[in-house]
């Protein structure tokens, strides 16, 4: 037996316990590397993130040349719907075609006279009862943008990200979808990312708290993306998101000045980050949040 045993050790150069101990390390390395690989793979995504707010920068301080300002985000009535989707109409239209200058940022797409601005396609020829001369052409020729490309954009209908019946946001209207994979499309069964927030600061209001918000005077309003919030995730209707009004301001607060926030002359972006809860330590911002 024992001549046996040493054949084998001979043959192969490893005795049994060494070969165990092998295995063992490499199990303890498989351990170790697939937290790394995982923190490496969120990482990334975090700068992908990052690199499509920039991107979203750039679009939205083409459409303030363009239009005089960055696009609105307050939520003023029940036909307006929320800053995330005003994002993405200002963005790339509610068509892909561009914005038009004429739109009020409602959820039917419709303009001041209650005519839809983009009106599909296949409804053509189409007279508008106040300009007689309107034509798909002039239309499209008014269009501005669009400020993204649409193979990048990642603009995504929000009826196929939320389940059916509990989507409050009005309109079958466009959101730009986050860097981060945690929602399935359900039209095309692929994985896709929570909506962008946008807010747009109000540059003559000085406050940043909830007393501030509750005053109306607060540069940042919380409302802007609440329906969102509200909502369940979509890939999980058992959880809610942490998001509050006081964690908002307290995330996008900044430190060196009461009651005034970060990016106080522009915008805020908001993703939700790898875990798809927004509220939560991982949320992704257009800016450098505190450490």
């Amino acid at each position: 037996m024992k001549s046996t045993r040493r054949s084998i050790q001979s043959a192969f150069g490893f005795s049994i316990v060494e070969m165990i101990a092998v295995v063992a390390i490499i199990a303890i390395l498989i351990g170790l590397l697939v937290p790394a690989l995982s923190q490496v793979q969120k990482m990334a995504a975090t700068v992908s993130q990052k690199a499509q707010f920039s991107s979203i920068s750039m679009g939205l301080e083409g459409f303030r040349e363009d239009m005089g300002d960055y696009p609105d985000s307050r939520v003023t009535s029940s036909i307006d719907y929320q800053g995330a989707q005003k994002l993405a109409e200002a963005m790339i239209g509610m068509d892909g075609f561009g914005f038009h200058p004429n739109s009020r940022f409602r959820s039917d797409g419709t303009d001041a006279y209650g005519e839809p601005l983009y009106r599909p396609f296949i409804d053509l020829p189409y007279i508008h009862p106040t300009y007689p001369d309107w034509t798909l052409e002039k239309n499209i020729a008014s269009r501005k943008g669009p400020y993204l490309e649409l193979d990048t954009a990642n603009a995504v209908k929000l009826k196929s990200i939320y389940p059916s019946g509990t989507d409050p946001l009005l309109g079958d209207t466009f959101i730009l979808a986050d860097k981060f994979k945690t929602v399935k499309n359900i039209v095309t069964g692929k994985k896709t990312g929570m909506p962008i927030l946008y807010y747009k600061a109000d540059t003559i209001k000085t406050g940043h708290s909830v007393p501030a918000l509750a005053k109306n005077r607060s540069t940042y309003s919380y409302r802007d993306n609440e329906a969102y919030i509200t909502l369940s995730p979509p890939f999980d209707s058992s959880s809610a998101h942490d998001m509050t009004a006081a964690i908002f301001y307290a995330e996008t607060a900044n430190p060196n000045f009461t009651e005034r926030p970060h990016n106080s002359e522009s915008f805020i972006l908001l993703s939700a980050g790898p875990d798809g809860f927004y509220g939560t330590a991982d949320d992704v911002y257009n800016f450098e949040k505190d450490k």
